[in-house]
């Protein structure tokens, strides 16, 4: 099993949440098989999912410059 990582995410423009949100959220269900997870209601909102895989991550980086994937596990 990969090693798995708290991150946050969070788009640089509303347009690139509108545009991105639905596919990132589907990534991650897909590899957590969590439906629902932590998001403010700033737009765009910040989000905290459950632990992701380093290859989901990296999916979720690649995507888009406009996504921003944040390391929570930072020491």
């Amino acid at each position: 099993m990969s090693d798995r990582k708290r991150v946050y995410y969070t788009y640089k423009t509303i347009e690139a949440w509108e545009k991105h949100d639905e596919k990132v959220r589907e990534i991650i269900k897909e590899d957590t098989g969590v439906e629902n997870w932590i998001c403010n209601r700033a737009l765009p909102p910040t989000c905290y999912p459950p632990p992701l895989s380093s290859e989901v991550i990296e999916k979720i980086k690649n995507l888009d410059g406009d996504i921003v994937v944040g390391d929570l596990d930072a020491d």
